[in-house]
């Protein structure tokens, strides 16, 4: 049997799906391939970069290098372990399908394939770079997003969790391990959807937490496993239970929980005559009308299957309005000429039900997201499917062409055909793939022209601040977590930080974040500082810093340079610069709209100048764009002389350009009456900027606890007996408590917050957030080089929608203005697109608006609703406050820390340094 057909006949039947390691794989040999005459071009053998290292990418790997004589394949990962879906996504319980690991652990070994993890293609290495030195490109990623429900209180009640950020929780997925899904608030849950991964997280809910320590799931998640007072699931679908999707094995599994009963099912759902089925769907019939062997009066635990009802509304709890307390379904009916058919068809039917519930999961389907820079490589994405275009074998199609196949560019998995079967239906898809890859490659069809892969990208990389994980490296980690699950009696314990995963790689163990800091302040000499040293020796650490961000770090990173201290950078997410520090323009401001007297004028002027040369000493990529602000009328024409005459003031050097100059350098950008350009202004890749002050702050030994939420700061005497702090771990609900001799606000939207729960209602400050929406741009033209900013608007809380652009080009449009009372709200407007339209059609009126997309937005921590420019005195112009705090030793506190708060960044760490000890 050929190996497709052997994956064909897998992938039909559900029992064998799960025994995959079965399918005899041939070994890949180094000198053996398809023989072709086709197998180098220029001398060079094929070259092909995999995007994503799940079971998609590594399947079209083994065949393409079986196919293709002597190809080389770079598989890039953004996080630092491989496997995908495998590692994040298999239940624990289900070790088994996780042994195609093998097959790809086979795969790594060859000399002729590069693990490249830890590099975000899109966001940290831009994908326009890969296009020149390979001769294809293979995006075998997975799904990132999940589908909604598109119910009342869906986004606004506690309790409601994503299925996929679920799993991905219990199985140390990074970005979801601080989910913390509150188990304890009630005995009943509801599962929206009825596929595997819905049946997945029931049987987590309902399975014994001591059978569930043997397996990899995380402590933490075991810990709240333990603590759960679920003891009734509810599973509901919209469908029937002849078109549900679950398979066999879920359900048998789901049946045989000890001390768990089945709710049992209206038998006129299904059809009279189960003999007469086909012998699948025959088996799923017998074994749900038959049910559980455990009696509800002698069980512990419930769970049942709830068919023909659509989600109608979350209600809100009589007690807390915030939180869930029930949810109300539409009834369904099937209709058709065969209602007990898979494809039978629902239509609304009369009534309604509601389940009593303080937990509910979403499980109704998950979405792949496009990467960024696709449309630079001319490829669409279909939003609606969530798909790259494809001819059905994996060359990538436009979807405005005739299907005409993009050279060079292909996709496997998820991405390919949707998130859809199990690992043997990625397996077929990924063959098929590979197939077409080698079919053109050896009919010579077009190509790009490769190169030499990661070898020339490495440096790139190396410039933007990227840390690489090779195949060594992940074995190091691979190896590391073995041995933290070995006293456990588990497979491994795994790392659910990336932070934690680059230590063993990196040769290093990984204990508890505080204990390896406190263990090294016992060693420390004492440096001299103005505030009080009558704890310096007693105190877990001399500064403690709140709040990651750019400004944050740059905080931590100027304190931990001076001897005999030790400094915490502490942050509530799992990485830093996930807030405003990663929301924003990336622009190198000049420092001119703020005023003679101003924070921001001094800290903006120091800190461009710090930040270029930082820049250019470390190689983080950096641009001198220069700005234009444009005058449209004469009114306009006299504020930008102002502007001038101020900047000559403080030594910013300004310029007018003439019209004629202006159209010949940027033809696209309509300007009527006057051009102001600063040529001091640029942009900066800020993601590359803050993993360098995070890489640097470590180096100089400071301690980075992330996934690490700040409960209470309390003064000892007035803080001149130091600070206690009490930590949480989201994921874990470890507590923590530590002193330090100074405590640095700088929480950003958490800023104020924290300051008022520090200070006497009397001092108070009532915080503002001003959300901004941010617009993409897809059209290959126009392409200005120069930043423009509309002429600004005198008491607005921003400087106008503005054109910016990243290191790549691309341009981008934004931020406007939108008061919002959530700092986490960072939902996309719809309704703001076409004043923000009307707005750049004033200085761009060639734009193409039907490729002007929202992209993000982001939150600036505002203390008013005053202007952002300086018009005078009494204007309402808002500045940083940056201070110590009058009867709070060793407290500096940072309020209203927004734009330019990326520019001066580096300079607000000096003066930081300075309030302390001088």
């Amino acid at each position: 049997m050929s190996i497709a057909r052997q994956a064909l006949y897998v992938s039909r039947n559900p029992l064998s799906s799960y025994l995959l390691p079965k399918v005899s794989l041939q070994p890949i040999h180094l000198n053996q391939g398809r023989q072709n005459s086709h197998a180098v071009k220029d001398g060079r053998p094929f070259r092909m970069a995999v995007l994503g290292s799940g079971p998609a990418g590594f399947y079209t790997a083994y065949k393409v290098m079986s196919s293709i004589e002597n190809a080389v394949v770079d598989m890039y990962e953004h996080l630092p372990v491989p496997y995908g879906l495998v590692r994040f996504g298999v239940a624990p319980d289900h070790p088994e399908v996780k042994n195609c690991q093998d097959k790809f652990e086979e795969v790594a070994s060859s000399p002729r394939f590069n693990f490249i993890g830890n590099i975000d293609v899109g966001k940290g290495l831009p994908l326009a770079s890969l296009r020149e030195h390979y001769n294809a490109i293979l995006f075998a990623y997975g799904a990132t997003k999940d589908r909604k429900l598109g119910v009342p209180g869906e986004d606004s009640l506690k309790g409601i969790y994503s299925a996929r950020d679920f799993v991905g929780w219990y199985n140390g997925l990074p970005e979801h391990a601080a989910l913390a899904p509150d188990l304890g608030s009630g005995e009943e849950a509801v599962i929206i959807g009825q596929g595997n991964v819905a049946l997945d997280v029931a049987r987590t809910l309902l399975t014994d937490v001591d059978v569930l320590r043997k397996t990899d799931m995380t402590d933490y998640a075991l810990a709240t496993l333990l603590k759960s007072r679920v003891k009734r699931v509810r599973v509901v679908g919209r469908r029937g239970p002849m078109q549900a999707a679950f398979t066999i094995k879920e359900v048998r599994e789901l049946l045989n929980l000890p001390s768990v009963s089945f709710r049992p099912i209206d038998p006129s759902l299904f059809p009279s005559n189960v003999a007469k089925l086909p012998r699948t769907p025959k088996r799923l019939t017998q074994l749900l009308l038959k049910g559980s062997s455990t009696p509800a009066v002698s069980a512990q635990k419930s769970w049942s299957l709830d068919f023909l009802l659509l989600p109608k509304q979350f209600h809100s709890s009589s007690a807390d309005s915030n939180d869930l307390s029930a949810m109300t379904f539409s009834k369904n009916s099937l209709v058709g000429p065969d209602a007990f058919d898979s494809s039978a068809r629902v239509e609304p039917a009369d009534g309604e039900t509601t389940f009593p519930t303080s937990l509910a999961f979403r499980s109704i389907g998950y979405k792949s997201e496009p990467i960024d820079g696709m449309k630079d490589l001319g490829i669409d994405f279909d939003e609606r499917r969530g798909i790259i275009p494809n001819d059905g074998y994996g060359r990538i199609t436009s979807l405005s062409s005739d299907g005409t196949g993009i050279p060079g560019m292909y996709c496997s998995g998820w991405v390919k055909r949707g998130p859809a079967g199990v690992i043997a239906n990625t397996m077929e898809d990924a063959f098929s793939t590979a197939e077409a890859i080698a079919k053109d490659w050896e009919s010579k069809q077009p190509f790009m022209a490769g190169g030499q892969g990661w070898d020339a990208l490495r440096s790139e990389a190396d410039q933007r601040g990227l840390r690489s994980v090779d195949w060594a490296d992940w074995k190091k980690i691979d190896a590391a977590e073995m041995e933290r699950g070995k006293g456990k009696g588990k497979p491994r314990e795994k790392f659910a930080s990336i932070h934690d995963m680059l230590r063993p790689q990196a040769g290093h163990t990984v204990p508890d974040m505080f204990t390896r800091a406190l263990s090294r302040q016992l060693v420390r000499p004492c440096a001299s500082r103005v505030f009080s040293t009558s704890l310096v020796r007693s105190a877990d650490f001399t500064h403690v810093v709140i709040g990651a961000g750019a400004v944050g770090l740059a905080i931590a990173r100027k304190l931990a340079e001076r001897d005999g201290t030790s400094t915490l950078l502490i942050e509530r997410h799992g990485a830093v610069g996930t807030e405003t520090s990663s929301r924003n323009s990336e622009v190198i401001h000049a420092g001119i709209y703020y005023g003679p007297t101003s924070l921001k004028t001094k800290l903006c002027l120091r800190g461009k100048q710090m930040m270029y040369d930082l820049c250019e000493k470390q190689n983080i990529p950096y641009r001198n764009a220069k700005k234009w602000i444009l005058a449209q009328n004469s009114e306009q024409h006299e504020g930008l002389v102002k502007t001038h005459d101020f900047a000559k003031s403080i030594g910013v050097p300004m310029q007018f350009i003439s019209l004629d100059e202006a159209r010949s350098r940027e033809p696209d950008v309509l300007v009527r009456e006057a051009v102001l350009e600063s040529p001091t202004t640029g942009i900066v890749d800020s993601h590359t900027y803050m993993s360098y002050l995070e890489s640097d702050f470590q180096s100089k030994g400071g301690d980075l606890a992330c996934h690490t939420s700040v409960e209470f700061v309390e003064p000892l005497d007035s803080g001149s007996q130091g600070w206690k702090i009490l930590t949480r771990s989201p994921s874990s609900s470890e507590v923590s408590l530590i002193t330090a001799d100074t405590i640095i606000n700088s929480a950003g939207l958490a800023a104020v917050p924290l300051s008022n729960s520090i200070l006497p209602p009397s001092r108070h400050v009532t915080p503002y957030y001003a959300k901004g929406s941010y617009y993409s741009y897809s059209a290959p033209m126009p392409r200005p080089k120069t930043l423009v900013y509309p002429a600004p608007t005198s008491g607005a809380a921003g400087l106008g929608t503005h054109l910016t652009m990243d290191m790549t080009g691309a341009i981008r449009f934004g931020p406007d203005v939108e008061w919002v009372d959530d700092p986490t709200d960072l939902s996309v407007n719809e309704s703001r697109l076409p004043a923000a339209l009307d707005e750049i059609e004033t200085y761009m009126p060639s734009i193409r608006k039907e490729k002007v997309q929202l992209d993000y937005s982001g939150i600036r921590p505002k203390l008013g609703k005053g202007g952002a420019v300086w018009k005078g005195n009494g204007d309402g112009f808002l500045d940083f406050v940056i201070r110590t705090e009058e009867g709070y030793e060793g407290f500096v506190n940072l309020l209203g820390i927004e734009s330019p708060g990326l520019t001066s960044s580096l300079a607000i760490a000096e003066m930081v340094d300075d309030l302390l000890y001088r």
